[in-house]
């Protein structure tokens, strides 16, 4: 059995305490952990999309008052995995991670309501952050696939006497 590599206690650098009244403070354990998460080597771009991941969250979800209702490490790391490459995607990976946030609000409220009227209202809030963040997905593998359409043909078997037509086949097989 292989021994699991040990990572450092907080490998995002940053650590965020304090409540929204009191304000926020961040502990960094390396000069640009900030920048790292966000992809960016301008420190005001960095420090103003932390603020803007703070911004989305509830009170309850950004206080150490409410441990167990944290989101703010969250933010972070979300935006850390997507690992954004440029300004489009740094914005867009903290609005990915605010739409999944808001995704498990609405999600929580709806496993918790019992009146049709309020089911049905946090059903139709859930499935539109649903469809949004799905958008925000195809955006971004978009953006990083210069808009191109890529296809990966994996197994193709063609056998004696068969053909295979490799492009745009249209109606009565005919090819462009």
């Amino acid at each position: 059995m292989s021994k699991q590599p040990v990572k450092e206690p907080n490998a995002l650098g940053v650590d965020i305490s304090g409540t929204p009244e009191a304000g926020q403070r961040m502990t960094l354990s390396r000069h640009n952990a900030v920048e790292e998460i966000f992809g960016t080597e301008h420190p005001q771009m960095a420090t103003a999309l932390m603020q803007h991941c703070l911004k989305v969250l509830k009170h309850d979800e950004a206080s150490d008052e409410h441990a167990g209702n944290d989101e703010r490490t969250f933010m972070l790391v979300a935006v850390a995995e997507i690992a954004p490459r440029d300004a489009m995607e740094r914005m867009l990976a903290v609005q990915m991670a605010s739409t999944h946030v808001a995704m498990v609000r609405a999600g929580r409220l709806l496993a918790n309501t019992k009146r049709v009227d309020l089911m049905k209202l946090h059903y139709s809030g859930y499935n539109m952050l649903a469809r949004t963040y799905a958008t925000q997905m195809d955006i971004l593998r978009k953006h990083r696939d210069g808009g191109k359409q890529v296809v990966r043909v994996q197994n193709v078997k063609v056998e004696d006497g068969g053909q295979a037509i490799v492009g745009n086949v249209h109606n009565g097989g005919v090819a462009d």
